[in-house]
């Protein structure tokens, strides 16, 4: 069991999924909850290579400097990762899309956009997201789940772990594409001893 996102796995395979992961479990039972602090959200993107560590020191001195503003920005970080889990979670059961999970993700994939500069890199043109402000470093989060749920046709479904407590969610990177753990290493080891166990 994760006890932080210090040490919590990252077996999403995108930072997308790796952000709705942050919840320890869905199935069984919910929780608890490992976004706790914005410090907790800075601390996932230099996980997920999101952040540089120039950019982390930063943004921990600004949420230092306003504390309510980072208290709120989580606020809406839990908020926006809870509609993307769901979003994520019909495409892996082909159900309907909730209209208020569409929005709430829509709403903060435009604001995060609005944030952003074309900027030359490396010879090429292409959109950067300046750190400047707290809510910065949470649009890193969202433009990250943007491209994932757009990128429907280039890549591999998202998936829905099976394990018991679990239900976290997965790119299925697997060569045949019938993964149904996210670790197999942790859920599907214990479901295998619980299987013999049961026999």
């Amino acid at each position: 069991m994760a006890k932080s996102v210090h040490d919590m796995r990252l077996s999403g395979g995108h930072p997308a999924l790796d952000f709705v992961n942050t919840v320890d479990s869905r199935r069984g039972r919910i929780g608890p909850d490992l976004l706790l602090s914005y410090d907790d959200l800075v601390i996932l993107a230099g996980r997920v290579a999101l952040l540089t560590p120039g950019d982390a020191t930063y943004l921990r001195e600004k949420a230092k400097e306003e504390p309510e503003e980072a208290a709120l920005l989580l606020e809406r970080a839990i908020a926006f990762r809870e509609a993307s889990y769901n979003l994520f979670l019909e495409e892996d059961r082909s159900g309907h899309l909730g209209l208020d999970h569409v929005a709430t993700v829509e709403n903060e994939v435009l604001a995060a956009r609005a944030g952003q500069r074309l900027e030359l890199a490396n010879g090429a043109l292409g959109w950067k997201l300046p750190l400047r402000e707290l809510p910065d470093l949470f649009f890193l989060f969202v433009l990250a789940t943007d491209e994932l749920l757009t990128a429907r046709k280039e890549r591999r479904p998202v998936k829905e772990c099976k394990g018991d407590n679990c239900g976290w969610l997965f790119l299925d990177h697997s060569k045949g594409g019938r993964r149904i753990w996210c670790s197999d290493a942790s859920c599907g080891t214990h479901n295998r001893v619980k299987r013999f166990r049961s026999k």
